[in-house]
């Protein structure tokens, strides 16, 4: 007798139910795509104990008709596609006819309908994958499905099932990705009684993010808007302390539809490299638009990974979109902002002992060490402190002219930023010195307000008054971005030398990578590296590329493998990284004390070329108090 049978319709059911729903999220996200697809403006998603006990999806589409009503549950049956053409322009979020089968295969699931030209609805009950009851009842347009006890018939399954609080968990970043996807629907989610979401569906992903993150997580975050290579990409980058410790908050929208794809990804995290601390990632919800034969969504079962048919030309298009949305005013024009949270006090000052006498009594000094004892003063007197205003641009005669009321400043030699750390320290004065507050000249015409710079605290910060804020500027930080984009500029069209190795180096590769290699042979040689195909399996290096007077291994051209599937340049990481440590050396340090004429020659150079507002490794630059804050700190008005 043979071996080979057919499965019953229940066991196929069974096991395309395990393919399909794999938890609660995965139903969910099913049945909202239907709800989608029938042209939905409003969902609602309720769950209890994490959709292991009930879930229900609420819309107002357009309902499924009384002809329809029992075909909807039968495995493969779909109106989304009827020839195989329609497989390479996939519009629609599911297609496969398989979501509502699935579920009702493994649960006990009841399905209101009603159609617009329909005065009454439907309401079909199926238990297990049958249909034990269809009855005409009262009920809005659109469609409410409820499913309960998921997995009831399949106790092996449910076994795996996560604690509630973890399922839960899971439906509520499916729910951020579905609002996300679709500003213009408004969604609800309500769990265990409590609604966690609700977005206006006004059409706004601004609205969205904010329904998600908050409104001052908004106020950060860079809007993106551009079109290149056939892309169109719209929406929003969080940097800086928007950023996470993972990947979980980066959101991708092809053509509507959330995907996963490492290629933008490495787009995204390119772009924003120098905006994000070390460690961290960005966050964005990032909508692209590009022809639907130029994407394959069809790629994994639960349609969460995409393929493109030009990968480089969308890594290219994306990753110049976010540098695009990231270009902003200089640190001094948009610095972080550090609001003072209320906190216990952790010192007590005796009444009768002021500040300054305490500072000279223990030997500290409140402003740069290296400030010039220009007017020794009593600490308890009290003078006004002088102001220095910019010198402006316009003069009849061809001078620059001061503005009225302003006292005249001696001319100063500025040191070049290269000198900062060669000058030769000092030692500590003794004595308390009055701060001398001065303008720092600026040749940027839009820096308008006068500014105070107030020295060094701790020999790290720079304090700065400027409008209505104090500003703290990292002096290391500075120095570090400006010789980063000095040495960058230097080296970006610098051809890479290759040195000839006596004996070549054999390396082995897949045939995959050695046609990979062959076909990008006079690129390769531009840079330095001289391959060709030896033997079957094998490559023989006969140049390397030195880099910034480095040779580099043989790990070099496993890199420059994994490189050029990704379209991007071989050398470019590994310049990069070498730079950054070059200019991270040479920066003047936090501690090291800086002359007067050292701090203003280190603004100045930052001021005058609008430098990026962090550093390489993604540190600001610049923190900024404000005002208010202090005053509310002080009590001196009420929170």
């Amino acid at each position: 007798m043979g071996k080979i049978r057919l499965l019953s319709d229940a066991m196929i059911g069974k096991i395309a139910a395990g393919e399909v729903v794999e938890r609660p999220a995965a139903a969910i996200k099913e049945l909202v795509e239907n709800s989608l697809d029938a042209g939905a403006t409003a969902v609602s998603v309720e769950i209890r104990d994490g959709g292991l006990d009930s879930i229900r999806v609420t819309d107002n589409g357009s309902g499924i008709d009384e002809s329809d009503i029992r075909m909807a549950f039968e495995r493969h049956a779909t109106s989304k596609i009827s020839r195989e053409q329609d497989l390479f322009s996939i519009q629609t979020l599911g297609f496969r006819g398989e979501a509502l089968a699935s579920i009702a295969a493994v649960s006990h699931v009841t399905l209101t309908t009603r159609t617009r030209d329909r005065e009454t609805g439907l309401r079909v009950q199926n238990d297990g994958g049958s249909i034990t009851a269809v009855s005409e009842t009262a009920c809005p347009v659109g469609t409410t499905i409820t499913v309960r006890e998921l997995f009831y018939n399949v106790p092996v399954r449910k076994g795996f099932m996560k604690k509630a609080g973890q399922e839960a968990a899971a439906v509520s970043d499916l729910m951020t990705k579905m609002l996300l996807s679709r500003p213009d629907v408004s969604f609800r989610y309500v769990s265990n009684g409590k609604t966690e979401y609700h977005s206006p569906g006004d059409g706004q992903l601004a609205s969205a993010l904010h329904t998600i993150y908050g409104g001052n997580a908004l106020k950060a975050m860079r809007q993106v808007n551009d079109h290149a290579n056939g892309l169109m990409i719209n929406g929003y980058v969080g940097i800086g302390e928007n950023a996470r410790g993972n990947r979980n908050h980066e959101f991708f929208f092809i053509n509507g539809r959330v995907m996963q794809s490492r290629l933008l990804s490495e787009a995204l995290e390119t772009a924003c490299r120098e905006r994000v601390m070390i460690g961290k990632f960005p966050t964005c919800a990032l909508h692209i638009t590009i022809a639907y034969e130029a994407v394959d969504v069809n790629v994994h079962p639960n349609k969460l990974e995409v393929r493109f048919r030009d990968e480089s030309a969308v890594y290219e298009a994306v990753l110049s979109a976010v540098l695009g949305a990231l270009k902003e005013p200089n640190a001094f024009e948009r610095p972080v902002e550090m609001p003072l949270t209320k906190e216990k006090p952790t010192v007590s000052f005796a009444p009768t002992v002021s500040v300054a006498q305490q500072a000279r009594s223990s030997g500290s000094v409140t402003v740069s060490d290296r400030l010039p004892p220009a007017a020794a003063v009593p600490a308890d007197a009290e003078k006004p402190i002088p102001e220095y205003r910019k010198i402006s641009k316009k003069a009849e005669d061809g001078e620059p002219k001061r503005q009225e009321n302003a006292p005249e400043a001696p001319p100063v030699q500025y040191p070049s930023i290269q000198q900062i750390s060669r000058e030769p320290r000092t030692e500590k004065p003794s004595m308390f010195y009055e701060v001398r507050a001065e303008q720092v000249n600026s040749i940027l015409p839009d820096i308008e307000e006068p500014m105070k710079v107030f020295g060094a605290l701790f020999n790290t910060f720079i304090l700065v008054e400027y409008r209505d804020q104090l500003l703290l500027v990292d002096q290391h930080a500075v120095h570090e971005r400006l010789l980063f984009d000095k040495l960058m500029k230097e080296h970006a069209n610098e051809r890479q030398p290759g040195q000839e190795l006596l004996v070549p180096m054999i390396v082995s590769v897949t045939n995959r990578e050695q046609r990979l290699l062959e076909d990008n042979r006079e690129a390769l040689e531009n840079i330095g590296l001289s391959v060709e195909a030896f033997g079957e399996k094998d490559v023989a290096v006969r140049t390397i590329p030195v880099i910034l007077g480095e040779a580099q291994t043989r790990d070099f051209v496993r890199d420059v493998i994994a490189e050029l599937e990704t379209g991007r340049d071989p050398t470019a990481e590994k310049k990069r990284t070498s730079l950054l440590q070059t200019a991270c050396k040479h920066a003047v340090k936090g501690g090291e004390a800086l002359t007067e004429e050292q701090i203003r020659s280190l603004l100045d150079e930052m001021i005058e070329k609008k430098v990026t507002p962090t550093c390489p490794h993604g540190r600001p630059l610049v923190v900024a108090i404000s005002h208010r804050d202090l005053d509310k700190k002080f009590k001196r008005i009420q929170a």
